[in-house]
C-alpha cells in the first residue's frame, strides 16, 4: 500500500466538447472521475487522504492541466497516480494527444494536451512509483513510446516503479456505451477495485483484461518497470465494518495551499461532484397500421413471384448461347438425310442440353433460307438458323453447312454431314420465311432440368 501522506492522485477528465469540433461529448466521464475518487479515498478502503486525490474535470487549457499536474508531481515522493478519461487523438505524424474542451479536430497540434508533455511531468516526479492510466482512443500509443527503441522517450520512462494501463492497443478505439454510467475500460477497473479482495496492479489488470475479453470489448494493455506491478491501491473491505456513504463535497481543483487563494471550479462541475448528465430522450415509436403491414406483405409476395418466375422460366443470355454450341457440336456428330428439316432436331438438341431453365420454353429456331443465282428458295438444309428466346430478347445466328455422305436413289434419301458454327445476334441474310415457316416455341415447358 502507498504511503497515504507521501502520496498523490490526479485525475483529469474532458467530457464536453463544443458544437463543431468534431468530437462527441462522453457524459460517463464524470462519473468516472468521481466513482475513482471515491474508491481511491475510501476512509476504509482507500489508499489516500480526500485532499490528496484531486479531480480536474473539463479543464479549459493545457496549461490548467500542467499546473495541476506539475504540483502533484513534485509533492509526490511515494505514490503518483495519474489517470486520464476522455477522447485520444494522433495528429498527422501519428503522436497521441489528449482532448480538452476546446479541442478542434482540424487543428489537434495547437488545441489538444500532447501526451509528450504529460510523460515529461512523469519523468520529473520525484514519486518512488508512478501509475499511468490511459482511457482513451489510441491510448495504446503511450505504451509504444515509452517502449518503442526508435522513439525519442526510449529509455527515460524505465525507471525504478513506473506503470502504465492503457485502455486500448496503438490503433484501437475505447468504447463508451451509450447510456451506461461508466465508460467499458473504467467500468470493468472500478468493478475490479471494489471487489473482495485486494488486487495488486499486475492482478488487476488480469481482472480488468478477462472482464473486457467476456464482453467483447477493446483488451487493454500495460508496460510494467521493476517491481511497480506489486502495488496494492485499496484495501478489500471488512465485512463486519459498515461502509460509509461517499463523500458529498466536491473535490478540490489545487492541492490545499493557505497562501492562495483557490481557483474557480470549471463548468463540469454545479456544487456536487459532477453535474448529472442530461436526461435521453424518449424514443419514438413507429407506429405502422395493421392495413399497411398486410399491403407490404402483398407487396413483398409479388416481387419474390416476380423474381421467381424470371428465373425459374426466362432463359439467361449466357446459358442460351451454351445451349446453341452445344447443339452445334452435336449436329457435326450424327449424319442427317438431306431432306429432312433442321428447325425441331436443332430445338430438341437444345432443349436437351440442360443449360435452359427448369420451367421454361424451348427457343423458337427459324430456317432464314438462302436464294440460289437466279433468286430461287434453296430446300437445302445448308443456311442460317436462327434461336431466338421466348421474349424475342436474345437472339443468336446458328450456321450450317453441308457436305454429301451418300447419294439418294429411288427408295432412299441422300445423307448429308452437318457443321455448324455459331454467332451472337439474329442472322444477316436477307430472305426469311413467311409466317409459318420454321420452328416456334414449345407449348410445353422446358424439361431440360
Amino acid at each position: 500500500m502507498p504511503d497515504p501522506d507521501h502520496s498523490r492522485a490526479i485525475l483529469i477528465g474532458t467530457g464536453t466538447h463544443a458544437n463543431g469540433s468534431g468530437l462527441p461529448s462522453l457524459p460517463a466521464i464524470g462519473a468516472n472521475l468521481a466513482d475513482l475518487r471515491q474508491v481511491l479515498t475510501d476512509p476504509a478502503t482507500g489508499s489516500l487522504p480526500v485532499d490528496h486525490c484531486i479531480t480536474a474535470a473539463d479543464p479549459a487549457t493545457a496549461g490548467e492541466v500542467g499546473t495541476l499536474l506539475a504540483r502533484a508531481a513534485t509533492e509526490a515522493t511515494d505514490l503518483l497516480f495519474v489517470y486520464y478519461g476522455g477522447h485520444g487523438l494522433v495528429d498527422d505524424r501519428g503522436r497521441l494527444h489528449l482532448a480538452l474542451p476546446g479541442t478542434d479536430t482540424a487543428d489537434i497540434r495547437w488545441t489538444a494536451l500532447p501526451f509528450e508533455t504529460l510523460r515529461e511531468e512523469l519523468l520529473d516526479s520525484p514519486a518512488a512509483i508512478r501509475v499511468l492510466v490511459l482511457d482513451c482512443c489510441f491510448s495504446g500509443r503511450a505504451i509504444e513510446a515509452m517502449t518503442s527503441g526508435h522513439s525519442t522517450v526510449a529509455g527515460q520512462i524505465d525507471v525504478a516503479g513506473t506503470y502504465t494501463l492503457a485502455s486500448t492497443s496503438a490503433n484501437a478505439v475505447a468504447y463508451a456505451p451509450e447510456g451506461a454510467t461508466h465508460t467499458a475500460f473504467t467500468g470493468a477497473l472500478l468493478a475490479a477495485l471494489r471487489g473482495p479482495v485486494a488486487l495488486s496492479l499486475d492482478d488487476l489488470f488480469d481482472e480488468v483484461r478477462r472482464d473486457l475479453a467476456v464482453r467483447a470489448m477493446p483488451r487493454p494493455q500495460r508496460r510494467v518497470v521493476n517491481n511497480a506491478g506489486n502495488l496494492v491501491l485499496v484495501r478489500p473491505p471488512d465485512p463486519t465494518v459498515p461502509r460509509p456513504a461517499p463523500a458529498s463535497d466536491p473535490p478540490p481543483t489545487a492541492w490545499t495551499d493557505p497562501g492562495a487563494a483557490a481557483p474557480p471550479l470549471p463548468l463540469w462541475h454545479q456544487g456536487s461532484v459532477t453535474a448529472l448528465p442530461e436526461p435521453r430522450r424518449p424514443k419514438v415509436k413507429l407506429h405502422i397500421p395493421a392495413g399497411a403491414w398486410l399491403l407490404l406483405c402483398f407487396l413483398a409476395a409479388g416481387l419474390i413471384g416476380w423474381y421467381w418466375l424470371d428465373t425459374e422460366t426466362h432463359w439467361d443470355k449466357d446459358n442460351l448461347r451454351d445451349a446453341v454450341q452445344q447443339a452445334a457440336v452435336e449436329l457435326s456428330k450424327r449424319p442427317k438425310f438431306a431432306d429432312a428439316p433442321l428447325e425441331g432436331y436443332i430445338a430438341q438438341l437444345i432443349d436437351e442440353s440442360g443449360k435452359g431453365p427448369p420451367h421454361g420454353f424451348t427457343p423458337s429456331v427459324k430456317h432464314v433460307t438462302e436464294t440460289d443465282s437466279d433468286g430461287n428458295v434453296s430446300d437445302s438444309n445448308a443456311g442460317d438458323y436462327e434461336v431466338t428466346s421466348q421474349d424475342l430478347d436474345i437472339a443468336f445466328c446458328m450456321h450450317v453447312t453441308t457436305t454429301l455422305k451418300t447419294p439418294g436413289h429411288d427408295l432412299l434419301s441422300a445423307t448429308v454431314n452437318l457443321s455448324a458454327t455459331v454467332t451472337d445476334g439474329t442472322c444477316p441474310t436477307g430472305s426469311r420465311p413467311g409466317p409459318g415457316n420454321g420452328s416456334s416455341p414449345s407449348s410445353t415447358p422446358s424439361k431440360t432440368r
